[in-house]
């Protein structure tokens, strides 16, 4: 995490080519939706809602939003994590991972590399609902992992204050011009990749179950390598491939 705060912030909305939106899996809390949108508005990143269960039109949800209402109102409705990943040129977990082992989750990702990512085409932040956070699944189905630099004994923050947090820390982690590259493969094609891969090993008997983590720790090289589009269609087509073979055995 070094080198995170060593910059100059450079607000997201002032930087054209930065796309981003953020996730709220399943929020509960009027308020919270009111507040994460309004700091939304202010880092000049989009808003998406799945599964929600907050009441956008409560009073606590349009006095908390001030003046993001406009916001609120038009965020995305989304009833399924493959709408989440169309599109995306990443997405990322935002969790601390209290109580939990990285061991079969994705890659860990800085701040400046989220930055970057943001540059090659739309990133997602995703965060869980208030009370219980991303489910392991949902954590494996991102590209990488994101953690906010809170002390190690209470890593905990507010929904809202998180995604407050997330978004001064990516205006802060990558204002030097980016580096001319291809850009990555999108969730999509990584989710394509992914599956292959545990389809796969599933027929070649290596994992014992579909939700193994040694599946994860396989896919995690190739999450850290930034496949582009082109890359990620070939291992999803050699893995496929060689999945007919090993089935045809």
């Amino acid at each position: 995490m070094n080198g995170i705060l060593d910059e100059t912030p450079s607000p997201l909305e002032d930087d054209a080519a930065v796309s981003v939106d953020v996730l709220l899996a399943r929020p509960h809390s009027p308020g919270n939706l009111g507040s994460a949108a309004r700091a939304c508005k202010a880092f000049g990143a989009r808003l998406l809602l799945l599964d929600l269960r907050a009441d956008a039109s409560h009073e606590d949800a349009r006095a908390f939003a001030s003046g993001a209402e406009d916001l609120l109102d038009a965020a995305p409705r989304l009833s399924s994590w493959d709408e989440v990943e169309e599109g995306a040129s990443a997405l990322l977990a935002l969790s601390s991972l209290r109580g939990r082992s990285a061991r079969g989750l994705p890659p860990a990702w800085s701040w400046a590399a989220a930055r970057r990512a943001a540059r090659d085409g739309r990133l997602v932040l995703a965060f869980g609902p208030e009370r219980s956070g991303l489910t392991t699944d949902e954590v494996r189905r991102a590209s990488g992992r994101l953690a906010i630099p809170t002390r190690p004994g209470f890593p905990v923050l507010n929904l809202a204050q998180a995604v407050a947090a997330s978004l001064a820390l990516l205006a802060a982690g990558g204002s030097s011009p980016p580096t001319p590259t291809t850009a990555p493969a999108g969730a999509s094609a990584l989710r394509r990749l992914r599956e292959e891969l545990a389809a796969t090993l599933a027929a070649s008997r290596y994992l014992r179950r579909d939700d193994d983590p040694v599946l994860l720790e396989l896919l995690s090289p190739l999450l850290r390598a930034r496949l582009t589009t082109h890359e990620a269609e070939l291992w999803t087509g050699a893995l496929r491939k060689l999945g007919h073979r090993v089935r045809g055995a």
